[in-house]
C-alpha cells in the first residue's frame, strides 16, 4: 500500500492541537466504537455536525474486535462512515508506544489498518497517539514513516475521569469554559465515546453550546481544510 504525503496537512511531528479555521469545533472521540456510539452519532444527525472517532480495533478492557460480523460493531462503523463522520486510528490495543519496542509499534499500527480494511475497505491517515502525546523522536518518526496525521487536543473535557451524572458536570464546566463565546475560536476537543455519561450528558451540552454559540461541529480533517480523499488511504493501491 502506498503510504505517500498527500496535501497540506502536516504528518508525523509532534502533532496537531487545534482546527485551522475559525469558528469551527472538532468534537473527538477516542477508544470506541462500544454500546454508547450509536446514540452519540444520532445526538449529532440532530445538528447535521459531524465528529471523528478514533477508533482501538481490539479494546482489551471492552473485550471486543471492531472486525467480528458476529457483533454489531462493523455494521455500526460503516454507518458512522456513510453518514460523514471521520474514522481514524487509536492503534490495535491502546499501548504506550514510548514502552512498546518498534517491532510492536509497528503492529498496534498494521493490525488495526488491517482491522478497518476488513470492515470499511479503507485505511485512516490520521491517528491520535494512546495516553496522548508526542512520544519519544524515533515513536514519532515511525508514525511519520508510515503516514499518519497525528491529533492530539487544545480541550481535554477528562471526561475519563468522571462516571456518574453529577461528576460528569465538571466536564461540562470545562468545555463551556474553554469555547470562546464570540464563535471565533478552533478547537480539537477530547472525550470518550465509550462512557455512559459523556453520551448521555456531556454530548448534548457540548452540541447545544456550540449551536448557541455559531459554531459549527466538524471533523478534524474539514478543520484543517483537508479534502476528504486524503483521510484515507486504499489498502489495494500499491503504485
Amino acid at each position: 500500500m502506498l503510504r505517500d504525503h498527500v496535501g497540506e496537512v502536516q504528518y508525523g511531528g509532534t502533532g496537531i492541537f487545534k482546527c485551522t479555521n475559525p469558528g469551527q469545533i472538532a468534537l473527538t472521540f477516542d477508544d470506541g466504537p462500544w454500546q454508547y456510539t450509536e446514540d452519540i452519532i444520532e445526538q449529532f444527525g440532530k445538528y447535521d455536525f459531524k465528529a471523528t472517532f478514533f477508533i482501538t480495533g481490539n479494546n482489551l478492557y471492552l473485550g471486543r474486535q471492531i472486525d467480528d460480523e458476529r457483533t454489531e460493531y462493523p455494521a455500526l462503523l460503516r454507518k458512522m462512515h456513510r453518514r460523514g463522520h471521520q474514522l481514524a486510528s487509536h492503534t490495535w490495543t491502546h499501548q504506550h508506544l514510548d514502552i512498546i519496542n518498534h517491532t510492536e509499534r509497528v503492529k498496534e499500527i498494521l493490525y488495526n489498518e488491517m482491522a478497518l480494511r476488513n470492515v470499511l475497505g479503507l485505511v485512516p491517515t490520521y491517528m491520535r497517539l494512546p495516553y496522548g502525546g508526542p512520544r519519544r523522536p524515533d515513536v514519532m518518526e515511525d508514525l511519520n514513516d508510515l503516514g499518519y496525521h497525528i491529533i492530539q487536543w487544545n480541550v481535554d473535557t477528562k471526561d475519563y475521569l468522571h462516571n456518574s451524572e453529577d461528576k460528569m458536570r465538571a466536564s461540562i464546566a470545562i468545555f463551556d469554559e474553554a469555547i470562546g463565546r464570540d464563535g471565533e475560536g478552533s478547537y480539537i476537543v477530547l472525550c470518550h465515546d465509550i462512557r455512559e455519561w459523556t453520551a448521555k450528558l456531556l454530548v448534548p451540552a457540548m452540541l447545544e453550546i456550540i449551536a448557541d454559540r455559531g459554531y459549527e461541529a466538524v471533523t478534524v480533517g474539514e478543520c484543517l481544510n483537508d479534502p476528504s480523499e486524503f483521510w484515507y488511504r486504499d489498502p489495494e493501491n500499491e503504485g
